[in-house]
């Protein structure tokens, strides 16, 4: 009985876990991936993507579709009941670089390490995207983030 019950657990748990971890020893690069989900049909491809290799070092960036370098728009982080803002960041390649953030309540800047500590310990994240023709909102359980970043943020390259 006790096998039956962690065994459903565990795939209970694999089901809807929306973070994974993977790592690519040849080009020394590992990855915590969390998936944003939508509340509508027509989803865009958005990713939260927190990488550790020994080029770039620490790195924080949402990829999907939608990044392109000359188009303006607006990026929440609501974690917990707090809000963020990127206040530093970059587009290359679809990939929106993320190195330092805002609490818009506190006005408090975040570097990356530091942002990481308040993503692990909240329970959800909201993001809100605004673009010039539309606003995306998507959802990501932090639930299952603590042990990919905290695996992300161990390895040594």
């Amino acid at each position: 009985m006790k096998k039956l019950i962690i065994l459903f657990l565990f795939f209970s748990i694999n089901a809807f876990s929306q973070w994974e971890y993977s790592i690519n020893s040849s080009k020394r690069i590992s990855k915590a991936i969390g998936q944003i989900e939508f509340n509508y049909k027509k989803q865009d491809s958005l990713s939260l993507v927190l990488s550790n290799s020994r080029k770039l070092g620490l790195d924080l960036s949402l990829t999907g579709n939608i990044f392109e370098k000359n188009q303006k728009f607006y990026i929440l982080f609501e974690i917990s009941d707090r809000k963020f803002k990127p206040s530093n960041s970059s587009i290359e390649n679809e990939n929106y670089r993320i190195f330092e953030m805002k609490d818009l309540v506190t006005s408090e800047k975040y570097e990356l390490e530091e942002f990481l500590k308040i993503l692990k310990l909240g329970r959800s994240l909201t993001l809100t995207i605004r673009l010039k023709d539309r606003v995306i909102q998507g959802f990501n359980n932090l639930n299952s983030s603590i042990s990919p970043i905290n695996s992300v943020i161990g390895d040594k390259f």
